[in-house]
Order: C-alpha cells, then structure tokens, then sequence
C-alpha cells in the first residue's frame, strides 16, 4: 500500500464551513506540499495518515480503518486563529511532524523519508505555488499557455497565464479564487485548451464553463 496523503484536523473543524475558523481548511496548503515533498513510501496497511488536534490527552495508540490511520496530537488550536499567516504555516508543519513521528515510531519506519518532506517545505519557504499540468502552445506556436495555481490558507487562486516564444509573460489573469480544499477547486480544473491562435480558454471539469484570454494581435506585430 503506498502512503501517499496527509490530513490535519482539529476536534473543532466539524460544521464549520468558515475558512478563517477551520484548522482543516487553513492547513491544507502545508500538507499539499508536503505531500509534494514526499518520496514513494510502501507501507503494510497505511495510505493517509490523519494527524487530529485534541484539547484532552491524545490517545497513546493509532487507530486504522481501511488504510486510513488516525493519531492524536494535544494541541489548542484557539492559538491558532491568533498567529499571523507565517506563524501559521510553521505551526502546521511542526504539528504535522509531531503527528507523523508519532506514526512512524509505532510503526517503526525509516524517518528520513519524512524527514525529508519536512525540509523540503521548509526550503519552499512554505509556498505552495506550482503549474498545473503541462503548457499549451497556440496553433501557430507565437505563445505557450499554462495555469498556474496558489494554494494559500485562505484561498486557492488559479491564474491564466499566457507567454510569448521567448518566454516573456504578457498575460497574467486570476480566472478563479475558490476556498482552499481541492475537492473545490479542482471543479475548475478541467481543460485548459486554445481556441484560436489568440485565445486560450480553462474549462471546468463537466466542460459546462470556460474563462479565457484574448491577445490583442495588433500589439505584438
């Protein structure tokens, strides 16, 4: 079984659908990059780990149901809504790592894979920007369009981004800001696709909904 995913939660995200007050939703852009970080790690029963903020004492056992495995970390995340946004972050991966090496010593595993990740976040300085998929170029090859994604605590914002052939960029469009889950906003992701030599268009997923660019040719004669 491949471990490949890893979730924090908090016993206080249950009903709150408000960004700015669910640990789950703040958190997602960290353990989206962790998970980034990380290497193919096999494991016997284990696929996602969930690391869970308790205000009591955390349970001393991990619990796993069908590949998902559970573990407690004492945490009061009342301190987190006070924290600014780099604290933030910081905070979400030390958490993370507590609940991780807590995993991984039960289980016995080789750290350094986790170690690893752990670094690599920290040397992204904990930005989670990145390309989605791979760029287009126009049918006539003048220009390469790629979409580009911003997944922060409070929003995930997805850019139309278009360059010319020496790879200057001269358009730069937010086409969506959606909450920062990926069950989200990757409703928004479905296609990205040039319709004419200066326009590119990002369907949606059902290919119901597009938001495009247009070049002004005359600009670039």
């Amino acid at each position: 079984m491949k471990l490949k995913h890893f979730l924090l939660y908090s016993e206080k995200d249950e009903g709150i659908a408000d960004v700015e007050k669910n640990l789950s939703f703040q958190s997602r852009c960290i353990t989206a990059l962790y998970e980034e970080c990380f290497n193919e790690f096999y494991t016997e029963y284990i696929k996602q780990i969930n690391v869970f903020c308790v205000n009591d004492s955390p349970k001393p056992t991990l619990t796993i149901v069908d590949g998902f495995c559970h573990v407690e970390i004492n945490y009061d995340t009342n301190n987190f809504f006070k924290l600014d946004d780099q604290e933030k972050k910081e905070v979400v991966l030390d958490i993370l790592k507590q609940g991780i090496n807590k995993v991984v010593k039960l289980n016995n595993w080789e750290s350094a894979p986790f170690d690893a990740a752990y670094l690599c976040v920290k040397e992204a300085n904990y930005q989670n920007e990145y390309v989605w998929k791979k760029p287009k170029s126009s049918p006539n090859r003048n220009y390469k369009a790629e979409v580009k994604i911003n997944h922060d605590l409070y929003s995930c914002e997805i850019y139309l981004v278009v360059k010319d052939k020496y790879g200057q960029e001269i358009v730069n469009k937010l086409v969506s800001s959606t909450k920062p889950d990926e069950i989200i906003f990757s409703y928004f992701l479905g296609e990205l696709k040039w319709l004419s030599n200066y326009e590119v268009a990002l369907f949606n997923k059902p290919k119901s909904k597009y938001a495009s660019v247009h070049i002004n040719e005359d600009v670039f004669k």
